[in-house]
């Protein structure tokens, strides 16, 4: 945000001065002294990081706001998901995570997001209603210990498995029932739209609490396709209704566009992405990135899907076929060239260290303890008998 260059006092401008008076004796702010967006919780990867907020180190998904992770199946939702898991820990905050689809797998989590596992807390929240009741009750616990103010994250996976409450009490019906026992045991018959209701009421209690609580809600959510869609996409998602497209501030959908074979063992060992973020109240909008790697043995690799983010922020230009040079002022008076591909879609790790601004870092320290977690994505020994291999359909994979 940019910031005065000087501080406006009653004597350079009694207007000015006078919205500052109303707006401290309203309980308001001038706009011009608020930050939107207090911190940004890192994804793991550079490039979806800019999709989501404009920055590189430092950014990623809007602390204090909703975020919505959606796409296919096998996408890569959860796995950016437990990165953010990862990018909350490194804020020194509480990472939570509800495991509404009993799938997560601390081993899987610990090698490919890098997260400490004794510093997460999972809940297993069967029903839509108790979802929301045990986000609250963990926020106002978190809040209750004196001195804690560090960010919460929750994760929510996922929104399209969870039932309503009333439905949920569907599996204590006997075989052969009646319709006294549904009566007696369900209470009621589905109304339409009832899980959209339940969504639409608690995500807009949910989301000035988030803002007003320090605390950030990434939820995780599946397409699905609409039956005797003619024209159009039949694209649409399976939790929820419409309210968690209203009130999130970010939506970012996932894409398998490849998958990752080693030829070598025959077996695949990863997919190619695409990240797009569809809606965005805290950056542009209809940003996206491809050719994101994401290895389920080694993680996400930061680099993969960098070079044509820096392109669209032109911090780089094309010189070249596979010729790209850093623009000023990035390169620091220097001449700074690199070979690489938009098929590949990444930038060499030197090119980093000798422009550390190219991605909003301060130093080359820190882009080096930044990669540090990553290398092992990044510098595969087996990288010689990696092919990527094109998706036809998700049934490919």
């Amino acid at each position: 945000m940019a910031k005065k260059n000087k501080k406006t006092t009653a004597s350079d401008d009694p207007v000015a001065d006078l919205f500052s008076d109303l707006a401290a004796d309203t309980g308001g702010s001038v706009l011009d002294d608020i930050d939107s967006i207090k911190y940004f919780v890192d994804t793991g990867n550079l490039a979806v990081n800019f999709v989501c907020s404009g920055r590189y180190i430092n950014g990623g998904v809007p602390g204090g706001r909703l975020t919505e992770i959606y796409g296919p199946a096998s996408s890569g939702k959860s796995l950016i998901a437990t990165n953010v898991i990862r990018g909350c820990q490194k804020l020194g905050g509480f990472p939570i995570y509800l495991d509404c689809e009993n799938t997560i797998n601390k081993d899987f989590v610990q090698s490919a997001s890098h997260v400490d596992v004794s510093k997460v807390i999972r809940y297993t929240p069967q029903t839509l209603e108790e979802v929301f009741t045990k986000v609250h009750t963990v926020i106002k616990k978190v809040r209750s210990v004196k001195g804690i103010e560090v960010p919460i994250v929750i994760v929510y996976d996922s929104i399209s498995v969870s039932p309503s409450a009333r439905e949920y009490r569907e599996v204590d019906l006997p075989e052969g029932y009646t319709d006294a026992d549904w009566k007696r045991i369900v209470g009621g018959k589905e109304q339409p739209g009832e899980r959209a209701k339940i969504c639409s009421r608690e995500f807009r209690k949910l989301t000035p609490i988030l803002e007003e609580q320090n605390a950030t809600m990434v939820v995780i959510n599946q397409t699905r396709e609409k039956i005797g869609v003619m024209f159009g996409s039949p694209e649409t998602t399976g939790g929820g209704g419409n309210a968690l497209p209203f009130y999130a501030s970010c939506r970012i959908r996932t894409q398998t566009q490849k998958k990752i074979e080693n030829s070598k063992i025959g077996s695949i060992v990863g997919i190619n992405m695409k990240i797009k973020n569809v809606k965005n109240k805290t950056f542009r909008p209809f940003m996206e990135t491809e050719n994101v790697q994401l290895y389920f043995d080694r993680g996400i690799n930061p680099l993969s899907g960098l070079l044509n983010t820096l392109i669209m922020s032109e911090r780089i230009d094309v010189s070249g076929k596979g010729s790209f040079t850093v623009k000023e002022p990035w390169a620091a008076g220097e001449e700074i060239k690199f070979r690489s591909s938009m098929a590949r879609n990444d930038v060499p790790e030197d090119v980093l260290y000798r422009c550390p601004s190219l991605i909003d870092a301060e130093s080359k320290e820190q882009v080096k303890d930044y990669l540090s977690e990553y290398q092992l994505a990044i510098h595969r020994e087996d990288a010689k008998d990696l092919e990527e291999i094109e998706l036809k359909s998700e049934e490919d994979l």
